[in-house]
């Protein structure tokens, strides 16, 4: 059971990364990096011996769920004051919506697994218990692949403050609403990053 695992952990995370590296669009980037990031996740269930699968768990699907929400909710904002969902409609959104270029590069930054978020204690916590239960190919494919997501995740980023802004474009008007969600979703990022604590009140009380 769990040699079928691990080979669909890495299957997944070959797939899911190689997969969204040529993507010029933001909806389907974030689609096959998904799967690479279930990869991720497999990586700890096939690592369910160790005394912390059952917190990285927890943590990276709090991780996922926060940072993905924040991407789409900025895909959202943006697509529909654009002609489409390509990251060229990114362009120069660090100068016309600072707000939401921020928010997306917390995400993005969380998504690549940067230290002090919630995706990089998430990946972190998964390594571990897969070192702990020996699962090194797994521990070096998931390092690859993290490198793949750094590539593809900064060229959003880069969008977004490198590249001039369409000459059409103009500025995005953000929700009370919105920035709200957005702050408490950027908020959470960096505090799950810091303070794993948070997501382990949804463990059973024997697996804290």
């Amino acid at each position: 059971m769990i040699a079928a695992i691990t080979l669909l952990a890495a299957a997944t995370l070959v797939y899911g990364n190689l997969a969204a590296l040529p993507q010029t669009n933001f909806k389907r980037l974030l689609a096959y990096s998904s799967i690479g990031h279930a990869g991720y996740l497999l990586i700890a269930v096939a690592a369910i011996g160790a005394l912390d699968s059952g917190l990285a768990v927890v943590v990276y699907l709090a991780a996922y769920l926060l940072m993905t929400l924040l991407s789409f909710l900025v895909l959202v904002i943006v697509t529909a004051h654009a002609d489409g969902d390509d990251i060229v409609h990114f362009n120069g959104l660090g100068k016309r919506s600072p707000f939401l270029a921020f928010g997306l590069l917390v995400a993005m930054m969380s998504l690549a697994g940067v230290p002090l978020t919630a995706g990089f204690l998430g990946k972190f916590l998964v390594f571990k218990v897969a070192f702990e239960t020996g699962h090194f190919f797994l521990i070096a494919l998931g390092i690859l692949t993290v490198g793949c997501g750094f590539y593809f995740y900064l060229k959003v980023v880069k969008a977004m403050y490198w590249q001039p802004a369409p000459a059409n474009a103009t500025a995005i008007p953000v929700s009370r609403l919105s920035m709200v969600a957005m702050w408490i979703m950027v908020i959470l990022i960096f505090a799950l990053g810091v303070f794993p604590q948070i997501a382990t009140g949804f463990l059973p009380s024997t697996t804290r």
